[in-house]
Parts: C-alpha cells; structure tokens; sequence
C-alpha cells in the first residue's frame, strides 16, 4: 500500500534526503518529535510515551542514560508539557551539539534546524538515552 506522507531530511550538509514514512515500527504520530527520532533511531521504543518520559522508560528498559551527548543518542528534553526529544548527530562539547528532530517550532519534516547550540539552554534538563 502507499505511504501516507513524506518527510524531508535535511542533513548538516543541506542535502534533502526524500524519506517515506510507512509507519511500520513506528507508533508515533507522524510529524511529532517522538515520531521523528523513532524513524532515525529504531531501536527506540513505540512505548516511551510523551517525549518527557522517553528517559525514564528507556532505563526501565535496561538503556544507559546520561548526561554526556554522543552521536547516536537520543537527546531527551523534561520542560514543557510534553517535553522534545532530538537524535544527536554531532558533539563539539557538552554545551554544543547538533541534532536532528521533527516538530521544532512546528515544524514537521525531520531536519537539522540549529546547526551547532546550547542543549542547556532549551526546554528544562537534558538526559541522553544510549543505544544497546
């Protein structure tokens, strides 16, 4: 059957990478951040919840979480009232990082929005979820 939307992904280059969302795998809703790491990340859980509680899921899950950005984590913001989560696709330091994400500002395509900012200064406290 046909996909119900595409997406752009847009890297750190600019490149638009055209990526079709079948939502096979991926119980988020379409264009939502929580949506937007699960098709970059796959081994991220349909069952986190709202982007808030992804971390405290992912632990009871066995994941390692921490404070320390690495490329391939998943970036989880608490503030707000749902929270945001990121993937992380570069790390210069611990108060600079790059990521990709949907629903910035609303946004709905997953892309890299900021270039290199401040993980401190956005959106409450932020704990990095590991892969396995």
């Amino acid at each position: 059957s046909a996909p119900a939307s595409t997406a752009n992904v847009v890297s750190d280059t600019e490149d638009v990478v055209e990526k079709t969302p079948t939502n096979y795998g991926n119980s988020y809703p379409v264009g939502q951040c929580t949506w937007g790491v699960k098709e970059l990340a796959p081994w991220a859980s349909n069952w986190w919840g709202n982007a808030n509680t992804w971390a405290i899921y992912a632990s009871a899950q066995g994941y390692k979480t921490g404070s320390v950005p690495v490329v391939g984590a998943i970036a989880v913001w608490d503030g707000g009232e749902y929270g945001h989560v990121a993937y992380v696709t570069d790390v210069q330091s611990e108060n600079s990082i790059q990521v990709l994400e949907a629903n910035y500002r609303r946004q709905k395509q997953i892309a890299n929005y900021r270039g290199f900012f401040n993980p401190h200064e956005f959106l409450g406290n932020v704990t990095y979820i590991y892969p396995n």
